[in-house]
């Protein structure tokens, strides 16, 4: 993953550089990096990058600007903000931004920027069904993929909104009044109205444009979406419907489920499918690991640390991966996490629980 940091602040771009090449888990190169604005056009000029860090706001000019004109060079180019403000993240996805980190970053928010980076890489390279269908990305962050495996871009955020809703609600045709109270509840109806069509015009355009004829259907005052869209939301809920997982399968989960689902988004109506969904994935992973046949112990260990990833203060995740930990004798990853469970604990003011110590101190004093 060749990548680059521009920041006005050297200091920054060297701290960041440092944490980066940390990330043992990933295979980076910094190719370069820049507090000057004209070098990093110059330098794309030479120069093929899969990820750039970019701060938002430069004295020199405006990082949403300097993307722009970044991903005109390079259209794969996948951007990660940086900001010191959560009022630019917003913005920040309108240029089709991968993510968005705050300053100070933090690690963790590093590593899952970088996953869904490296993740992106790819999807965009893999093949797909023999179909020329598009693909939508709603585990984590949501992307449209043509059929060349591009990031199709959205006029608005409401078009995206539109096409989300009714991807989501396809296999029943939409009251148009309906739309009106979801997309757009605080205007009145004529606003309202005149919105919808305009977005509907936009939508049809851009899924025209990528192929699909009639995209949008309208019958008796009611919209469906007309288009075959592979998602990744369908490959989730085809997993979970099976009657038995097994390592295959679960692997496959872990994979797909990458981040809960539109979690970027703050649609209302993306809750109750957002909540489904994850009950169902923990359900499917508490399940497996509950069994007495798991004979493998890192996909055993990484369901463990999908569990607590979804559900950070689960106090009985929590003690299910200590005593994997402590079951594997791995001695310095168990002080670690047990650190960690400290810490994460004293953060809503709650003490570890009395079973964590025995079973800690018992451990330690065997080894």
């Amino acid at each position: 993953m060749n990548i680059m940091i521009v920041d006005d602040e050297k200091l920054a771009i060297d701290v960041l550089s440092i944490m980066v090449k940390q990330l043992a888990q990933f295979q980076i190169n910094i190719k370069g990096t820049f507090t000057n604005p004209t070098e990093v056009l110059q330098f794309l000029e030479k120069e093929i990058i899969d990820v750039v860090f970019l701060d938002i706001e430069m004295i020199d000019t405006h990082g949403m600007q300097l993307a722009k004109q970044l991903l005109h060079k390079q259209p794969s180019l996948q951007i990660i903000f940086v900001t010191a403000h959560t009022q630019f993240a917003v913005e920040a996805f309108e240029v089709e931004a991968t993510d968005y980190l705050l300053k100070p970053v933090q690690e963790k928010r590093l590593i899952n920027a970088l996953t869904k980076a490296q993740k992106k890489m790819v999807v965009t390279v893999a093949p797909r069904d023999e179909k020329n269908s598009l693909y939508a990305h709603t585990l984590g962050s949501f992307y449209l993929l043509d059929v060349q495996h591009n990031v199709i871009k959205w006029r608005t955020r409401k078009v995206r909104e539109l096409f989300l809703y009714l991807l989501f609600h396809q296999k029943r045709p939409m009251l148009n009044a309906v739309l009106l109270e979801e997309l757009w509840p605080d205007l009145n109806f004529e606003k309202a109205a005149s919105n919808l069509h305009t977005t509907i015009y936009h939508l049809r355009k851009i899924l025209k444009d990528n192929g699909i004829q009639d995209p949008i259907l309208l019958v008796n005052n009611h919209y469906k979406l007309n288009a075959e869209i592979q998602t990744d939301y369908d490959e989730l809920n085809q997993l979970l419907e099976q009657d038995q997982h097994d390592e295959k399968s679960i692997q496959q989960l872990l994979n797909c489920y990458e981040g809960d689902f539109l979690i970027d988004e703050e649609y209302l109506w993306v809750n109750q499918i957002r909540l489904r969904l994850k009950q169902s994935v923990l359900h499917v992973l508490e399940q497996y690991i509950a069994r007495t046949d798991v004979a493998h112990t890192l996909l055993k260990y990484n369901c463990l640390q999908k569990l607590l990833e979804l559900d950070e203060y689960n106090e009985q995740y929590m003690f299910q991966l200590l005593e994997f930990l402590i079951q594997q004798n791995r001695k310095q990853e168990c002080i670690k996490f047990f650190e960690s469970i400290e810490a994460k604990l004293a953060e809503i003011d709650l003490a570890v629980p009395e079973k964590f110590y025995r079973k800690y101190n018992e451990f330690l004093l065997n080894v």
